[in-house]
């Protein structure tokens, strides 16, 4: 509910604090008095483009803010009011005079655009300037599910339509890139196989750059072999081996030693070389005699570097490098395989939940239009009461342009978070006239009357909601008989509604649970406006001057007034 309106230089508002109270707050006062500026404010707050028309004379911004409470600590009034930790917000915003402004929402800076979302959630305006939330058709969607009740059903259908939605997007995904994905898995598939086929095995590039050295230089290898083998065994009497010479000065040795035994180490040394040196020779005799060139092999081995150079630069600097990629290509295609089978899987899982999403949607569909041919009945006996009988009321249905659901019809339809259905209030305001949209439907003053109805038909069932209804010009054209009914029907929704009334009418005056008039005052040659309570006398002395004059038999009209309506909401209060 609205706890405190604060309006400072707007308009010919000077500086204006009203808090109206809970119920039924009805504003009185003279036309022309600035009435409909308390609702032109609250208007602008609401996200209703503004200018500088706005601005007071004078000043360099006008300035709203609202203190919004939820006086039952439900939550309900605030539902969907991002950011708010507790059930009370401070809404507030400024129009400076040359166009520009400032909204913020609880202290932080907002979007004006996200002050229209939340006026949805706390207010509802009926004026000649005002955006009505009931016009909203989504708004209307929602009144109609919780006059019947519905939110079980419709929370089954949203999370069922979900999940719907997070397996389309997954199927989407694979989908997205098919074509590409079966080029991807031709590339791998190659890449795999000619990998494969090659038999790689780590460090082969070594050992073949070694052998192919070897055979290319094969004579010069043999060269110089057979000079090593000659100066370390071979050797004649003119020019003795290396190991011819280790053995002389190994006898000699010998020879010492047998005078000083200190030498037999070294002399065991000299030996122990002189058999190294001899079967280094015989080794590299038998290498010699090994080197024989094989011009087939040579041309294998360079044919074999030549697909391993290819490969490494193809796909790594190294055969590990070789081996690492082609691992990675075989677990990429194990996963485009996977992805085959995930798409099957998806595929049915989509069948299954659309089937369900379909069944679930024509069950909410069929209990919608059970409740719209009650809610219908429940507007048309509202606006009779009101004195607009013969005006019409029905809620036009149709299918969710799409088709993405098969329905046991044969036929198809899309689907949102909210169901199947696209559905319209329609009004027609006289018999053998067509049903128009309530945008189109009637003038303020009737369409005020008719939102007044549709509210009263809503609080039967349990789409009321925690709202502050606000209704302007509601009492044009209307006499004080039917003025009276008027004034139930706001009364009794204000049991579940904080509502305001600007009026005209005594008779609706009468049945306000607080009642404020507005007063222009004059103060130093400038205009204001000021909204003061009206209790006891005050209180009968302004229905009287609304019913005509002060004199003692309006007195007694504006007693009368409020005795009825006391005596009315004391029974309804019993009936409730």
């Amino acid at each position: 509910m609205l706890k405190r309106l604060s309006i400072r230089d707007f308009g010919i508002i000077d500086d204006l604090v009203w808090l109206p109270s809970p119920g039924l707050n009805v504003l009185t006062g003279e036309t022309g008095a600035g009435k409909s500026l308390v609702l032109d404010a609250l208007d602008v707050l609401a996200g209703r483009r503004a200018g500088q028309e706005v601005v007071r004379t004078g000043a360099a911004a006008s300035c709203i803010e609202a203190e919004v409470a939820d006086e039952g600590g439900s939550g309900t009034a605030l539902r969907g009011t991002a950011g708010v930790a507790g059930n009370r917000l401070v809404i507030r915003r400024e129009v400076e005079r040359n166009g520009r402004g400032t909204a913020t929402v609880d202290g932080r800076t907002a979007p004006v655009r996200a002050l229209r979302e939340l006026a949805t959630q706390l207010f509802d305006l009926h004026g000649p300037n005002q955006q009505f939330a009931l016009l909203d058709t989504r708004e209307q969607l929602l009144l109609l599910d919780g006059f019947a009740e519905l939110a079980p059903t419709r929370a089954e259908f949203a999370t069922l339509a979900e999940r719907l939605r997070e397996v389309k997007s997954q199927l989407q995904r694979l989908s997205t890139d098919d074509r590409q994905a079966v080029q991807k898995r031709d590339m791998l598939m190659f890449e795999a196989g000619e990998i494969g086929a090659a038999e790689l095995r780590a460090g082969e590039d070594e050992e073949l750059e070694q052998e192919s050295a070897r055979l290319e230089h094969i004579e010069k290898l043999r060269e110089a072999v057979s000079g090593a083998c000659e100066d370390l065994y071979g050797g004649d009497g003119t020019a003795p081996s290396g190991s011819d010479r280790l053995g002389e000065g190994l006898r000699q040795v010998r020879d010492a030693a047998a005078i000083d035994r200190s030498l037999l180490p070294l002399a065991q040394a000299i030996e122990s070389a002189l058999c190294q040196v001899e079967d280094a020779a015989r080794d590299l005799g038998s290498y010699r005699d090994s080197l024989e060139y094989d011009a087939e092999r040579h041309q294998q081995v360079q044919a074999r570097l030549d697909l391993l150079r290819m490969l490494k630069k193809k796909y790594g600097g190294s055969i590990d490098a070789v081996l690492a990629y082609a691992e990675a290509a075989r677990q990429e295609l194990a996963t485009l395989e996977s992805s085959d089978e995930q798409r099957g899987r998806l595929t049915a899982l989509e069948a299954s939940l659309g089937a369900g999403l379909a069944a679930a949607g024509e069950r909410l569909s069929r209990l919608r239009h059970e409740a719209a041919v009650e809610l219908s009945h429940a507007v048309e006996t509202e606006l009779a009461d009101l004195m607009m009988a013969g005006t019409g009321f029905t809620v036009s249905f149709a299918p969710v342009d799409g088709v993405d659901l098969l329905l046991s019809d044969g036929g198809r339809c899309g689907f949102t978070s909210d169901g199947i259905d696209d559905i319209e209030f329609l009004i027609r305001p006289n018999p053998g006239e067509p049903f128009l949209p309530l945008a189109r439907s009637a003038s303020t003053g009737e369409t005020s009357r008719l939102m007044l109805a549709i509210r009263c038909a809503l609080s039967r069932g349990g789409g009321a909601g925690k709202l502050t209804l606000v209704f302007d010009e509601i009492d044009i054209g209307v006499g004080g008989r039917s003025g009276e009914v008027i004034g139930r029907k706001l009364a009794g929704l204000a049991r579940s509604h904080q509502v305001i009334c600007i009026t005209h009418l005594p008779q609706v005056a009468a049945y306000g649970d607080a009642q404020f008039t507005v007063e222009k005052k004059v103060k130093d040659k400038r205009t204001s406006v000021e909204v003061l309570r009206v209790e006891g006398d005050a209180r009968e002395a302004e229905l009287s001057a609304m019913l005509g004059s002060l004199g003692e038999p309006s007195l007694f009209g504006a007693r009368e007034l409020l005795q009825r309506a006391r005596t009315w909401k004391s029974g309804a209060a019993k009936g409730a």
